[in-house]
């Protein structure tokens, strides 16, 4: 038995220090640092490696990566935080680059679940593009009452909103309102106004 009385102190030193064990290690101690200077500390298991703490913090300076090398389907990395309260998972960055904080799906999708709110704020111009010849975007709302899908431009009466379309087609269930605070102007190759059997009505206080 080493270090029978507990206030005896043990150092050990040497160039290199070899414990080899054929059953469990156990190191337990009111605190315990590991420290390898400029040189690696690898920690390396071919089973799991379970890390449990009230808190942990870890700070580097250099490049850092977490990998999972997968060989099979649902081998998946999880990054998740537990407990109904008001708790977050932040991820931020102070990055001066295009690229602060990059989401990157190399061979699939990204998909986004929210049981509430979804806001994205940006201090400049928001893009959303796609690449490919038979790539579309889709906004849907199932809103069944009052505002469904809002687009707000009006910081400005000089604030424009403009659509450019090969074909544009507007389909519309119930009534169809366009209001415009000065002069409106359609103007096309040809300019077709169908009532069906309801009535077409065009009304100014000034000359038609």
């Amino acid at each position: 038995t080493i270090g029978g009385d507990s206030d005896v102190a043990i150092d050990i030193d040497s160039s290199t220090l070899d414990i080899d064990a054929s059953g469990a290690v156990t190191i337990d101690g009111d605190g315990i640092a590991l420290g390898a200077g400029s040189s690696e500390l690898d920690l390396t298991t071919t089973g799991t490696l379970d890390v449990n703490a009230n808190a942990l913090d870890m700070d580097l300076t250099d490049s850092s990566s977490i990998t999972i090398t997968s060989s099979e389907g649902a081998e998946d990395l999880t990054i998740e935080q537990v407990g109904g309260n008001d708790s977050s998972i932040i991820i931020q960055a102070a990055g001066t680059g295009t690229d602060a904080i990059k989401l990157n799906a190399t061979g699939g999708s990204i998909d986004i679940d929210s049981a509430d709110n979804l806001t994205i704020d940006a201090a400049d111009e928001i893009s959303i593009s796609t690449t490919s010849a038979d790539g579309h975007i889709t906004l849907t709302s199932a809103h069944t009452a009052g505002v469904a899908f809002h687009i707000d431009a009006n910081a400005n009466a000089a604030s424009e909103v403009q659509i450019d379309a090969g074909i544009l087609d507007i389909d519309v269930t119930g009534a169809a309102t366009i209001d415009a605070g000065g002069a409106m102007t359609l103007t096309g190759a040809g300019v077709n106004l169908a009532g069906g059997s309801s009535e077409i009505d065009i009304t100014t206080s000034g000359a038609l």
